[in-house]
């Protein structure tokens, strides 16, 4: 089922590139922010695969999935990564909610970073358990366009712990790179782990995106 799900979203990533003929067919706009990404509360869950305590430089980008102009209502995104002894580490965040149910449904806003933002798909800690990252906007978060995020975690049905923070404010000169591409298949964060029917359901579509 995961393969076959996999097929459909690559085939439909593939009729967006070739209607739309950008150099990305989602989130084909968005801004680079650089950082930091601080992993501070060891007690939450997953704290310890993404390495507590940790702080480390960071870059996020913010984008509309769609593309659509403003002010029309969007999905949008926030793709984080990070390097850790010379590996790449890759977070990629959806606008959701936080219920126990509303995690895993992707809710369009009008702005982007006025909500929680989640993964959507679970990962895997060193015992094998799901595992879900979200981020909120921080109560404190200046409305300049940075990226002030409060990250959180949670197992699938459970409640949400805070793990961290990522802290990218904006800076003259900040634009987007073409050339910035995001993969937490490939390059997963930390030592967490990307379930088989995840992988199979998501490569495909991310293949698709990176040979457009």
């Amino acid at each position: 089922m995961a393969d076959a799900a996999g097929a459909v979203l690559r085939a439909l990533i593939g009729l967006v590139d070739h209607l739309r003929r950008a150099p990305r067919p989602l989130h084909p706009r968005g801004v680079v922010r650089h950082g930091t990404l601080l992993v501070d509360d060891a007690g939450a869950p997953g704290a310890r695969e993404l390495g507590a305590p940790l702080v480390v430089p960071a870059v996020a980008r913010v984008s509309r999935s769609a593309g659509l102009p403003a002010p029309l209502p969007d999905l949008f995104g926030v793709a984080v990564r990070w390097q850790v002894g010379g590996l790449t580490h890759d977070l990629l965040l959806s606008g959701t909610g936080l219920g126990r149910l509303s995690r895993f449904v992707l809710v369009p806003r009008r702005r982007p970073l006025d909500g929680p933002h989640g993964t959507l798909m679970p990962f895997l800690d060193a015992e094998g358990r799901p595992l879900l990252v979200a981020a909120v906007p921080a109560p404190d978060a200046p409305r300049d366009g940075g990226v002030d995020l409060v990250l959180l975690s949670a197992r699938p049905g459970g409640r949400w712990h805070r793990l961290g923070r990522l802290v990218c404010p904006a800076r003259p000169g900040d634009r987007d790179d073409p050339g910035l591409r995001f993969d937490p298949v490939l390059h997963v964060p930390g030592d967490l782990r990307v379930p088989g029917w995840a992988a199979r359901l998501r490569l495909p579509s991310y293949r698709r995106a990176r040979a457009s």
